[in-house]
């Protein structure tokens, strides 16, 4: 079953101020993600994956083109039920400095509608969840970037989503950190069948956790498939060797 659809998907935008010129972010997008799939996107630095989330989550209009998510067709307006279903973690997170842990967990589980000790108790495991107990009352500014990362994935959980969005979840971290963090979402993909979009430029991750993957550049969809036709396309032996082919 699909959940996500997307077909001649395009986003292009302005840039410059007194030379102003078109970029192309994506061009053309073909793509359908299957209810509980992991799935992985690949692709150089501006090849449109970070845009595609976004549109993705409804942070940015698709236009031209079509999106629909679990039923729901994308337009200006992002449907309030989907997203109540959706979360999104980025590898660069950025929260308010001045709040520790708990308010960050608490600001955006408000912002989902919880309250009470509903919430209350829904921090606490997120909090255990991800080893933040010592880190409850620290401030965000105070934290190291594994802990920040961390604290990201808490919060993108929050809402217990139906469609998790991971943008370089790992970049940036200790190879130890790393690991505990693509464990906890294999564990929680093979415990609740939720349904995940993954973008990393470590191939080594994608070839463990992915089940297909679709390699982007320039804002098209080059190639598509499992790790396994992927190889087989790029006659390479691993990920990283095919996605230098891709690449070039």
């Amino acid at each position: 079953m699909e959940i996500i659809k997307i077909k001649n998907l395009s986003k292009t935008y302005t840039k410059g101020i007194f030379q102003k010129r078109q970029v192309r972010a994506l061009d053309g997008i073909d793509l359908t993600i299957r209810k509980g799939e992991l799935f992985g996107i690949l692709g150089p630095n501006g090849a449109g994956k970070t845009t595609l989330l976004n549109i993705i989550m409804g942070q940015i209009i698709p236009e031209p083109g079509y999106v629909e998510i679990d039923g729901y067709q994308i337009t200006k307006k992002f449907p309030d039920k989907l997203k109540q279903k959706m979360n999104m973690c980025s590898g660069n997170p950025n929260f308010p400095w001045s709040l520790t842990v708990y308010e960050i967990l608490k600001f955006y589980g408000m912002l989902y509608g919880y309250s009470g000790l509903f919430l209350k108790n829904k921090i606490e495991n997120l909090i255990e969840i991800f080893s933040l107990g010592k880190y409850r009352n620290v401030l965000y500014d105070e934290l190291s970037t594994g802990n920040k990362q961390k604290l990201a994935l808490a919060k993108a959980m929050i809402n217990d989503p139906e469609i998790l969005l991971l943008d370089e979840p790992t970049i940036g971290l200790d190879p130890d950190v790393a690991r505990k963090i693509r464990k906890f979402i294999i564990d929680l993909h093979n415990r609740k069948k939720i349904t995940i979009l993954l973008t990393t430029h470590y191939m080594k991750e994608a070839e463990e956790m992915c089940e297909r993957i679709a390699f982007i550049k320039q804002g098209k969809i080059k190639a598509l498939g499992t790790k396994e036709k992927l190889k087989k396309l790029t006659k390479t032996k691993n990920l990283e060797e095919a996605f230098i082919v891709f690449a070039n």
